[in-house]
Parts: structure tokens; C-alpha cells; sequence
């Protein structure tokens, strides 16, 4: 899962690239395959493989499951946004993780944690 520093954007935590085949859950529990294209310590960007459903919106709660060396690791949280990401060139989903998601996000991204360790800890942007 090599990851890369997005371009700059103004946001409170910052977006890596990656590129991670996940299966992710609806608010229907319909299970999809997906992408994951950008993390940060709170958040994803995910990409549906196949059409994005037109159900899925605003406000709807999602999980996401990430299969690992160590076995499934999931997150669960709820779409901010939906619509065309020039960046990644796709339709998908903004995803804003819940709080016991944060540690998981973190272990299966190590750059995430990096970032954690090197930012002063007074700095007030996140």
C-alpha cells in the first residue's frame, strides 16, 4: 500500500494517495466492491468499481472492509459528499470515519502515523 502525498489542498488533515481494493456496504448493506484512492486520519475518498449507486448520499453510513496480510480489518463512517473527483479522475464518495475507526485507518496506512508523530504538537490545524 504505497502511498503518496495528494496535491495540495486546503483541508484540516491531509490526503494521502493510495490505491486499495475494498468490498464496502451501503446503508442497505449491499455489498459493493471498491477502491479506496486518498486517506487521511479521519476520512477516505472510495471509488465503486462498478456504477455508484444512486442511493447512496449525503449523510448515509457506510463500512468498509480492508483485507490484510493479518486477516479483515473494517471501518465504518458516514458520506460527506459525493460527486466527480478531478484528482483521482472518478465518482465516488467522500467518507468521514467515525472515532473508533480512526486507529484502524492508521494502522493499515503506517504514512498516517508518520504524519502523527512528525506534526509539532502545537500546531493548531489538525
Amino acid at each position: 500500500m504505497l502511498a503518496t502525498r495528494a496535491t495540495a489542498e486546503r483541508r484540516f488533515y491531509p490526503r494521502y494517495r493510495v490505491r486499495v481494493a475494498v468490498l464496502w456496504r451501503d446503508r442497505h448493506h449491499g455489498l459493493m466492491r471498491g477502491e479506496i484512492c486518498d486517506v487521511s486520519t479521519h476520512g477516505l475518498f472510495l471509488v465503486a468499481t462498478t456504477a455508484l449507486p444512486d442511493d447512496v448520499g449525503i449523510g448515509d453510513s457506510t463500512q468498509i472492509t480492508v483485507k490484510t496480510l493479518t486477516g479483515e480489518e473494517v471501518m465504518t463512517g458516514l458520506v460527506r459528499w459525493r460527486g466527480y473527483h478531478p484528482m483521482h479522475d472518478a465518482i465516488g464518495c467522500g467518507i468521514q470515519l467515525d472515532d473508533a475507526s480512526v486507529p484502524v485507518i492508521s494502522r493499515l496506512f503506517p504514512v498516517l502515523r508518520e504524519q502523527q508523530e512528525t506534526k509539532p504538537a502545537s500546531d493548531p490545524v489538525g
